[in-house]
Protein backbone atom coordinates (compact mmCIF):
# COMPACT_ATOMS: atom_id res chain seq x y z
CA UNK A 1 0.00 0.00 0.00
CA UNK A 2 2.85 2.40 0.82
CA UNK A 3 4.43 1.67 -2.54
CA UNK A 4 1.16 2.46 -4.33
CA UNK A 5 0.83 5.79 -2.48
CA UNK A 6 4.41 6.67 -3.41
CA UNK A 7 3.75 5.93 -7.08
CA UNK A 8 0.67 8.18 -7.03
CA UNK A 9 2.62 11.03 -5.41
CA UNK A 10 5.49 10.75 -7.88
CA UNK A 11 3.26 10.83 -10.96
CA UNK A 12 1.07 13.56 -9.50
CA UNK A 13 4.18 15.69 -9.08
CA UNK A 14 5.30 14.93 -12.63
CA UNK A 15 1.85 15.79 -14.01
CA UNK A 16 1.68 19.09 -12.13
CA UNK A 17 5.17 19.89 -13.34
CA UNK A 18 4.07 19.69 -16.98
CA UNK A 19 5.37 16.24 -17.89
CA UNK A 20 1.94 15.10 -19.10
CA UNK A 21 -0.50 16.42 -21.70
CA UNK A 22 -3.94 17.38 -20.41
CA UNK A 23 -6.81 15.47 -22.10
CA UNK A 24 -4.35 13.31 -24.08
CA UNK A 25 -6.33 10.16 -23.24
CA UNK A 26 -9.83 11.58 -23.33
CA UNK A 27 -10.97 9.19 -26.08
CA UNK A 28 -10.38 6.31 -23.63
CA UNK A 29 -12.92 7.66 -21.12
CA UNK A 30 -16.10 7.14 -23.16
CA UNK A 31 -17.00 3.80 -21.61
CA UNK A 32 -17.50 0.26 -22.89
CA UNK A 33 -20.69 -1.76 -23.02
CA UNK A 34 -24.21 -0.49 -22.40
CA UNK A 35 -24.78 -1.95 -18.95
CA UNK A 36 -22.37 0.22 -16.96
CA UNK A 37 -22.68 3.30 -19.17
CA UNK A 38 -26.39 3.21 -18.28
CA UNK A 39 -25.29 3.28 -14.62
CA UNK A 40 -23.36 6.51 -15.13
CA UNK A 41 -20.05 4.69 -15.54
CA UNK A 42 -19.90 3.74 -11.85
CA UNK A 43 -18.37 0.36 -12.63
CA UNK A 44 -15.13 0.03 -10.63
CA UNK A 45 -16.72 -2.22 -8.00
CA UNK A 46 -19.62 -3.51 -10.15
CA UNK A 47 -17.85 -4.82 -13.27
CA UNK A 48 -18.09 -8.62 -13.30
CA UNK A 49 -18.23 -9.68 -16.95
CA UNK A 50 -16.06 -9.35 -20.06
CA UNK A 51 -16.38 -5.54 -20.04
CA UNK A 52 -14.42 -5.48 -16.77
CA UNK A 53 -11.31 -5.45 -18.99
CA UNK A 54 -12.16 -1.77 -19.48
CA UNK A 55 -13.79 -0.80 -16.17
CA UNK A 56 -11.57 -2.78 -13.76
CA UNK A 57 -9.64 -5.86 -14.95
CA UNK A 58 -9.96 -7.46 -11.50
CA UNK A 59 -13.65 -8.01 -12.22
CA UNK A 60 -12.78 -10.48 -14.99
CA UNK A 61 -12.43 -13.16 -12.30
CA UNK A 62 -16.26 -13.18 -12.13
CA UNK A 63 -16.66 -13.46 -15.92
CA UNK A 64 -17.77 -17.09 -16.04
CA UNK A 65 -17.08 -19.36 -19.01
CA UNK A 66 -16.40 -17.67 -22.32
CA UNK A 67 -17.96 -14.27 -22.91
CA UNK A 68 -18.24 -11.95 -25.90
CA UNK A 69 -19.43 -8.36 -26.10
CA UNK A 70 -20.28 -6.13 -29.05
CA UNK A 71 -21.29 -2.48 -28.59
CA UNK A 72 -22.12 0.22 -31.10
CA UNK A 73 -22.97 3.86 -30.44
CA UNK A 74 -23.21 7.17 -32.25
CA UNK A 75 -22.54 10.58 -30.75
CA UNK A 76 -22.86 14.24 -31.67
CA UNK A 77 -25.72 13.75 -34.15
CA UNK A 78 -24.21 10.50 -35.50
CA UNK A 79 -20.97 12.16 -36.68
CA UNK A 80 -18.82 10.16 -34.22
CA UNK A 81 -19.13 6.40 -34.05
CA UNK A 82 -17.82 4.29 -31.18
CA UNK A 83 -17.50 0.51 -31.32
CA UNK A 84 -16.35 -2.03 -28.76
CA UNK A 85 -15.49 -5.70 -29.22
CA UNK A 86 -14.36 -7.96 -26.39
CA UNK A 87 -13.84 -11.63 -25.59
CA UNK A 88 -12.84 -13.37 -22.36
CA UNK A 89 -12.17 -16.95 -21.26
CA UNK A 90 -11.63 -18.53 -17.86
CA UNK A 91 -8.47 -20.59 -17.53
CA UNK A 92 -7.93 -23.74 -15.49
CA UNK A 93 -6.17 -21.94 -12.62
CA UNK A 94 -9.29 -19.76 -11.96
CA UNK A 95 -7.67 -16.85 -13.79
CA UNK A 96 -9.25 -15.06 -16.76
CA UNK A 97 -7.78 -13.73 -20.00
CA UNK A 98 -9.52 -11.10 -22.14
CA UNK A 99 -8.87 -9.22 -25.38
CA UNK A 100 -10.77 -6.02 -26.22
CA UNK A 101 -10.83 -3.53 -29.07
CA UNK A 102 -12.23 -0.04 -28.56
CA UNK A 103 -12.30 2.39 -31.46
CA UNK A 104 -13.72 5.81 -32.19
CA UNK A 105 -14.06 7.04 -35.78
CA UNK A 106 -15.20 10.11 -37.69
CA UNK A 107 -15.90 9.37 -41.36
CA UNK A 108 -16.42 11.46 -44.47
CA UNK A 109 -14.50 14.60 -43.45
CA UNK A 110 -14.25 17.02 -46.40
CA UNK A 111 -10.72 17.95 -47.53
CA UNK A 112 -10.59 21.08 -49.69
CA UNK A 113 -6.93 21.96 -49.15
CA UNK A 114 -6.06 21.27 -52.80
CA UNK A 115 -9.38 22.28 -54.34
CA UNK A 116 -8.97 26.04 -54.56
CA UNK A 117 -8.47 27.33 -58.11
CA UNK A 118 -6.32 30.43 -57.93
CA UNK A 119 -7.05 31.52 -61.52
CA UNK A 120 -10.82 31.38 -61.07
CA UNK A 121 -10.59 32.46 -57.43
CA UNK A 122 -13.04 29.78 -56.32
CA UNK A 123 -13.21 26.22 -55.06
CA UNK A 124 -13.24 23.42 -57.61
CA UNK A 125 -15.63 21.00 -55.91
CA UNK A 126 -14.52 18.16 -58.18
CA UNK A 127 -11.19 18.25 -56.35
CA UNK A 128 -12.73 18.07 -52.86
CA UNK A 129 -11.95 14.68 -51.29
CA UNK A 130 -12.95 12.91 -48.09
CA UNK A 131 -10.94 11.22 -45.37
CA UNK A 132 -11.55 9.38 -42.10
CA UNK A 133 -9.88 9.69 -38.71
CA UNK A 134 -9.92 7.29 -35.77
CA UNK A 135 -8.59 6.36 -32.36
CA UNK A 136 -8.01 2.66 -31.64
CA UNK A 137 -7.18 0.87 -28.38
CA UNK A 138 -6.34 -2.82 -28.13
CA UNK A 139 -6.53 -4.15 -24.56
CA UNK A 140 -5.07 -7.44 -23.32
CA UNK A 141 -6.17 -8.18 -19.76
CA UNK A 142 -5.43 -10.83 -17.14
CA UNK A 143 -7.11 -11.33 -13.78
CA UNK A 144 -6.68 -13.78 -10.92
CA UNK A 145 -8.11 -14.24 -7.41
CA UNK A 146 -5.75 -13.56 -4.53
CA UNK A 147 -8.13 -15.24 -2.10
CA UNK A 148 -11.90 -15.76 -1.79
CA UNK A 149 -12.53 -12.05 -1.25
CA UNK A 150 -9.80 -10.22 -3.17
CA UNK A 151 -9.20 -10.26 -6.94
CA UNK A 152 -6.60 -8.37 -8.95
CA UNK A 153 -6.04 -7.71 -12.63
CA UNK A 154 -3.78 -5.99 -15.16
CA UNK A 155 -4.46 -4.54 -18.61
CA UNK A 156 -1.90 -3.74 -21.31
CA UNK A 157 -3.13 -1.02 -23.69
CA UNK A 158 -1.80 -0.59 -27.23
CA UNK A 159 -3.00 2.61 -28.89
CA UNK A 160 -3.12 3.78 -32.49
CA UNK A 161 -4.33 7.23 -33.55
CA UNK A 162 -4.89 7.92 -37.25
CA UNK A 163 -5.43 11.58 -38.15
CA UNK A 164 -4.93 11.21 -41.92
CA UNK A 165 -1.81 13.38 -42.24
CA UNK A 166 -0.43 12.29 -38.87
CA UNK A 167 -0.55 9.11 -36.80
CA UNK A 168 0.61 7.96 -33.38
CA UNK A 169 1.36 4.82 -31.38
CA UNK A 170 1.03 4.40 -27.63
CA UNK A 171 1.52 1.88 -24.86
CA UNK A 172 0.13 1.92 -21.33
CA UNK A 173 -0.99 -0.17 -18.35
CA UNK A 174 -4.00 -0.31 -16.03
CA UNK A 175 -4.13 -2.24 -12.75
CA UNK A 176 -7.08 -2.89 -10.47
CA UNK A 177 -8.41 -4.77 -7.48
CA UNK A 178 -11.86 -5.74 -6.22
CA UNK A 179 -12.68 -6.73 -2.65
CA UNK A 180 -15.87 -8.23 -1.24
CA UNK A 181 -16.68 -7.42 2.39
CA UNK A 182 -19.27 -9.72 3.91
CA UNK A 183 -21.79 -11.07 1.41
CA UNK A 184 -23.02 -8.00 -0.43
CA UNK A 185 -20.60 -5.06 -0.08
CA UNK A 186 -17.99 -4.55 -2.82
CA UNK A 187 -15.04 -2.20 -3.19
CA UNK A 188 -12.97 -1.48 -6.27
CA UNK A 189 -9.74 0.36 -7.02
CA UNK A 190 -8.32 1.11 -10.45
CA UNK A 191 -5.05 2.78 -11.41
CA UNK A 192 -5.31 3.88 -15.03
CA UNK A 193 -2.18 4.64 -17.04
CA UNK A 194 -0.21 3.81 -13.92
CA UNK A 195 3.19 4.36 -15.52
CA UNK A 196 2.05 7.26 -17.68
CA UNK A 197 0.92 6.15 -21.14
CA UNK A 198 3.20 7.51 -23.85
CA UNK A 199 1.80 8.48 -27.27
CA UNK A 200 4.48 8.98 -29.95
CA UNK A 201 3.38 10.91 -33.04
CA UNK A 202 4.77 10.51 -36.54
CA UNK A 203 5.85 14.16 -36.33
CA UNK A 204 8.26 13.30 -33.52
CA UNK A 205 6.06 14.85 -30.82
CA UNK A 206 5.44 12.80 -27.66
CA UNK A 207 2.48 13.05 -25.30
CA UNK A 208 1.88 11.32 -21.98
CA UNK A 209 -1.50 10.38 -20.52
CA UNK A 210 -1.58 11.28 -16.85
CA UNK A 211 -2.12 8.45 -14.34
CA UNK A 212 -5.49 8.56 -12.57
CA UNK A 213 -6.99 6.82 -9.56
CA UNK A 214 -10.53 5.49 -9.46
CA UNK A 215 -12.31 4.27 -6.32
CA UNK A 216 -15.67 2.55 -6.26
CA UNK A 217 -18.15 0.82 -4.00
CA UNK A 218 -21.39 -1.08 -4.56
CA UNK A 219 -23.94 -2.95 -2.47
CA UNK A 220 -25.86 -5.90 -3.90
CA UNK A 221 -29.18 -6.29 -2.08
CA UNK A 222 -31.29 -9.41 -2.70
CA UNK A 223 -34.91 -9.62 -1.66
CA UNK A 224 -36.47 -12.81 -0.31
CA UNK A 225 -40.12 -11.92 -0.92
CA UNK A 226 -39.70 -11.14 -4.64
CA UNK A 227 -36.89 -12.42 -6.91
CA UNK A 228 -35.27 -9.02 -7.32
CA UNK A 229 -31.84 -7.50 -6.75
CA UNK A 230 -31.03 -3.88 -6.11
CA UNK A 231 -27.47 -2.64 -6.66
CA UNK A 232 -26.49 1.01 -6.08
CA UNK A 233 -22.93 2.00 -7.01
CA UNK A 234 -20.70 5.02 -6.49
CA UNK A 235 -17.35 5.89 -8.08
CA UNK A 236 -14.84 8.68 -7.48
CA UNK A 237 -12.43 9.42 -10.32
CA UNK A 238 -9.34 11.32 -9.13
CA UNK A 239 -7.27 13.09 -11.80
CA UNK A 240 -3.94 14.89 -11.65
CA UNK A 241 -4.37 17.09 -14.73
CA UNK A 242 -5.26 20.37 -13.00
CA UNK A 243 -8.64 20.50 -14.74
CA UNK A 244 -10.10 23.06 -12.35
CA UNK A 245 -13.52 24.13 -13.63
CA UNK A 246 -13.78 21.19 -16.05
CA UNK A 247 -14.30 18.87 -13.05
CA UNK A 248 -16.83 18.64 -10.25
CA UNK A 249 -14.26 19.12 -7.50
CA UNK A 250 -10.77 20.56 -7.63
CA UNK A 251 -8.05 21.47 -5.19
CA UNK A 252 -4.64 22.79 -6.22
CA UNK A 253 -3.64 20.54 -9.13
CA UNK A 254 -5.99 17.70 -8.21
CA UNK A 255 -9.50 17.24 -9.53
CA UNK A 256 -12.21 14.65 -8.97
CA UNK A 257 -15.53 13.59 -10.44
CA UNK A 258 -18.25 11.53 -8.77
CA UNK A 259 -20.32 8.99 -10.70
CA UNK A 260 -23.41 7.18 -9.42
CA UNK A 261 -25.56 4.38 -10.72
CA UNK A 262 -28.35 1.98 -9.82
CA UNK A 263 -29.44 -1.36 -11.27
CA UNK A 264 -32.74 -3.08 -10.45
CA UNK A 265 -32.98 -6.63 -11.81
CA UNK A 266 -35.88 -9.08 -11.81
CA UNK A 267 -35.17 -12.84 -11.89
CA UNK A 268 -31.95 -12.20 -13.79
CA UNK A 269 -34.18 -11.67 -16.83
CA UNK A 270 -34.89 -7.95 -16.93
CA UNK A 271 -32.83 -5.06 -15.57
CA UNK A 272 -33.54 -1.34 -15.39
CA UNK A 273 -30.62 1.04 -14.84
CA UNK A 274 -30.03 4.73 -14.28
CA UNK A 275 -27.21 6.98 -13.18
CA UNK A 276 -25.31 10.26 -13.32
CA UNK A 277 -21.95 10.34 -15.10
CA UNK A 278 -18.82 12.43 -14.52
CA UNK A 279 -20.21 15.28 -16.66
CA UNK A 280 -23.37 15.24 -14.53
CA UNK A 281 -25.45 13.93 -17.41
CA UNK A 282 -28.43 11.70 -16.74
CA UNK A 283 -28.06 8.14 -17.99
CA UNK A 284 -30.51 5.27 -18.15
CA UNK A 285 -30.97 1.93 -19.86
CA UNK A 286 -32.48 -1.51 -19.89
CA UNK A 287 -31.19 -5.07 -20.21
CA UNK A 288 -32.96 -8.22 -21.38
CA UNK A 289 -31.49 -11.66 -20.65
CA UNK A 290 -32.41 -14.68 -22.77
CA UNK A 291 -30.55 -18.02 -22.73
CA UNK A 292 -26.85 -17.27 -23.27
CA UNK A 293 -27.57 -13.80 -24.72
CA UNK A 294 -28.10 -10.44 -23.03
CA UNK A 295 -29.17 -7.35 -24.93
CA UNK A 296 -28.44 -3.99 -23.29
CA UNK A 297 -29.40 -0.45 -24.26
CA UNK A 298 -28.22 2.79 -22.68
CA UNK A 299 -29.10 6.45 -23.17
CA UNK A 300 -27.07 9.51 -22.18
CA UNK A 301 -28.81 12.89 -22.24
CA UNK A 302 -27.24 16.05 -23.62
CA UNK A 303 -28.82 19.39 -22.81
CA UNK A 304 -27.57 21.14 -25.94
CA UNK A 305 -27.49 20.85 -29.72
CA UNK A 306 -24.87 18.08 -29.74
CA UNK A 307 -27.55 15.40 -29.46
CA UNK A 308 -28.07 12.46 -27.12
CA UNK A 309 -26.01 9.26 -27.04
CA UNK A 310 -27.57 5.87 -27.74
CA UNK A 311 -25.66 2.62 -27.19
CA UNK A 312 -26.67 -0.94 -27.97
CA UNK A 313 -24.75 -4.01 -26.76
CA UNK A 314 -24.97 -7.74 -27.30
CA UNK A 315 -23.44 -9.98 -24.62
CA UNK A 316 -22.95 -13.69 -25.33
CA UNK A 317 -21.93 -16.20 -22.64
CA UNK A 318 -20.87 -19.78 -23.41
CA UNK A 319 -19.70 -22.67 -21.30
CA UNK A 320 -16.06 -22.82 -20.30
CA UNK A 321 -13.93 -24.64 -22.86
CA UNK A 322 -10.36 -23.85 -21.73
Amino acid sequence: MKRMVLIIIVFAGFALGGGFKKYAGEFLSLGAGSRLTAMGGAGTAVANDVTAAYWNPAGLVEAKGMQFELMHSKQFITSIQQNYLAASAQLKNNSTLAVSLLYLTVNGIKDSRHAFNIQDNKVDYSLVTEFNVGDYALLVSYAKPYNKRLNYGLTVKMLYRDYHSESALGLGFDAGTQYRYGRNLYFGLLLRDLTGTMIAWSTGKKEFITPSLRLGTAYRLKFDVVPMTLEPALDLNILFENRKFASQFHWAGLSADALAGLEVAYKNLLAVRLGMDDLQRFTTGIGLQIPKLRIDYSFTAYENELGNIHRISFHLQLDQVL
